[in-house]
């Protein structure tokens, strides 16, 4: 009888112990939700001639009536030139506001600004900042501009949040954190 009673004690902890004995396991943690951004600030500054800057500035402080402010949405650049771009995204729902900026650079390999142009503008954008991916891809909170003869038009602006997928080019993955449009003028 005290070999049955230290037989069953003797497996009842053999299966506790194997049954608390857990495998590890690597956990990736989660991707980063999108960023609330309510104004998105462009500075152009010409390569040639750091005198000539404008700044352009996107704002839309209540979001769900559609009607942001375009009243400083507007960039003027010189034919002919190429201008050293870099964009601020800024949460104003915050007292004080939140420079989004920082955090969209430290999680720079979920993010991939996008550049579009409208027909007939007359300016090429680059991006020419990267992300901590190896091997890295371009992030696009700096810029190149270049642009060729008189026009006007708009350049759309997008932050697209990328956690999987990110290749550094394509605009189509992941979802839109922010997408504005400036309207540019080209003289």
């Amino acid at each position: 009888m005290k070999k049955s009673a230290i037989a069953i004690i003797t497996a009842s902890f053999i299966l506790l112990w194997s049954a608390c004995k857990k495998e590890e396991q690597n956990v990736d943690p989660p991707a980063p939700d999108n960023e609330v951004i309510t104004t998105v600030r462009l500075i152009a500054v010409n390569a040639a001639d750091a005198t000539d800057v404008d700044t352009a500035q996107w704002r839309d402080l209540t979001p769900n009536d559609g009607n942001p402010d375009l009243s400083l949405a507007n960039l003027k650049l010189k034919a002919g030139a190429v201008y050293n771009m870099s964009l601020t995204f800024l949460d104003e729902t915050k007292d004080p506001a939140e420079d989004i900026t920082e955090e969209i650079h430290e999680r720079s390999i979920y993010h991939l600004i996008c550049y579009e142009p409208s027909s007939g503008l007359g300016i090429t954008v680059q991006r020419t900042d990267y992300d901590d991916n190896t091997p890295k891809l371009e992030l696009g909170l700096e810029a190149k501009a270049t642009t060729t003869s008189a026009a006007s038009g708009t350049l759309q602006v997008s932050l697209h949040h990328q956690p999987s997928g990110k290749n550094g080019t394509d605009c189509a993955i992941g979802s839109t954190d922010a997408e504005v449009t400036f309207n540019v003028t080209v003289e």
